[in-house]
């Protein structure tokens, strides 16, 4: 799939979102902080940019697999590529956490809120994180929490390749829409069988699986005919806007006593309005064109993986360091301790980026060029 800028700036979006919700929506603040016009509510759904990222996944992934199908090379195209973007920044933040588990001062009062073991670090390693964390209903210590997500989207990976794989080209459509209608039912009998604990509905791949499922579906329905693309784009507007007030809807009690029923169409409601974000950033409809090609937003969507697994390392280290307490807006110290946090953290993701990320992701797909050519070479000579 060619590259499209404005999926970069949905990168963006969603990662600033992601930080507007840990920076400021869960630290204690003062009242003036609190006060400041629309960012309150805004970041109060940051994490609505978690899901967001899933759905882009499935948008990028699944097409991205169905045109590579019949390639002698699927299996090992697909993941030497995910291994090359994934892995050398997830080793990072593991090494991370081991160096702050030895220098971490004992005496500090949040070492064990940051840093607590009570996943196993295998987990981490093996990428099954998010299975424990649900089973024990508790995400563990700051450093490491974010890192579940990661585990949903290769356990995702891994279904999608076989089942795109084993599935011809004209059922894979079918089937993507009949598995969004399966996660549906599973997440009402997670609900029902296990009504006190919400871990397993935010944690586990078979309950978040229809965002990634609804971006592969935006993706691969077939563009507008001739003259149509108007009418795309306002079915567009009109799933954003329906996911929107539904959203909006439930989350200030419209449901009443019908809240527990319409629970498990939570996450479905979300899934579609970002297929829709999806669907008009590629399709540059304004004002998605303008916020998604931003060039602050592009930027934020190349720096957004090592944004997003060292965003909580950060914040912590920069105010364990500068106040020797957990992170706050209740004081002038603290606000400007954040715009630290936010330089470090930049600073960090473009190194990153620049001499880490960029060059190991070129160097995949210069080896798969390099092996098409051989393989081809092999073919003329027979």
């Amino acid at each position: 799939m060619q590259r499209v800028t404005g999926l970069d700036g949905v990168r963006g979006c969603a990662i600033l979102w992601v930080l507007l919700y840990h920076f400021f929506a869960l630290v204690p603040k003062a009242p003036w902080v609190a006060a400041i016009p629309l960012v309150g509510p805004l970041a109060d759904f940051g994490w609505i940019g978690v899901n967001l990222f899933f759905a882009l996944s499935g948008y990028l992934i699944i097409p991205l697999l169905a045109a590579q199908r019949d390639d002698p090379n699927y299996y090992r195209r697909f993941w030497c590529r995910r291994a090359f973007r994934l892995v050398p920044v997830y080793l990072l933040c593991l090494i991370s956490y081991g160096v702050a588990v030895a220098l971490w001062p004992d005496a500090s009062p949040d070492r064990q809120r940051l840093l607590d073991p009570a996943i196993p670090l295998w987990t981490y390693w093996a990428l099954v994180q998010n299975v424990w964390m649900s089973a024990r209903n508790y995400m563990g210590g700051e450093w490491l929490r974010v890192t579940w997500s990661l585990a949903v989207e290769v356990q995702f990976y891994a279904l999608i390749a076989v089942m795109v794989r084993m599935m011809p080209r004209p059922r894979l459509v079918p089937m993507l829409a009949v598995l969004t209608a399966a996660v549906v039912l599973f997440r009402y009998a997670v609900v029902f069988l296990n009504p006190g604990s919400a871990a397993p509905i935010v944690l586990l791949l078979p309950c978040r699986l229809d965002a990634f499922l609804l971006g592969g579906l935006a993706a691969l329905l077939p563009g507008p005919v001739p003259g149509g693309e108007g009418r795309r784009r306002l079915l567009a507007w009109i799933a954003l806007a329906g996911s929107v007030a539904a959203f909006g809807w439930f989350a200030h009690g419209g449901f009443g006593g019908a809240t527990r029923l319409v629970l498990p169409l939570y996450y479905l409601m979300l899934s579609v309005g970002c297929a829709a974000v999806l669907d008009l950033s590629v399709r540059s409809a304004a004002p998605v064109r303008w916020l998604m090609q931003n060039a602050v937003m592009v930027r934020a969507g190349q720096l957004s993986y090592f944004v997003y697994l060292f965003h909580l390392p950060v914040l912590w280290t920069v105010y364990q360091l500068g106040s020797g307490g957990a992170p706050s807006l209740a004081q002038g110290r603290g606000v400007g301790l954040m715009l630290v946090v936010l330089g470090v953290l930049y600073g960090l993701a473009e190194l990153s980026y620049r001499w880490l990320e960029a060059p190991l992701i070129e160097r995949s797909h210069g080896y798969f060029r390099r092996v098409g050519r051989v393989e081809g070479a092999r073919a003329d000579s027979r």
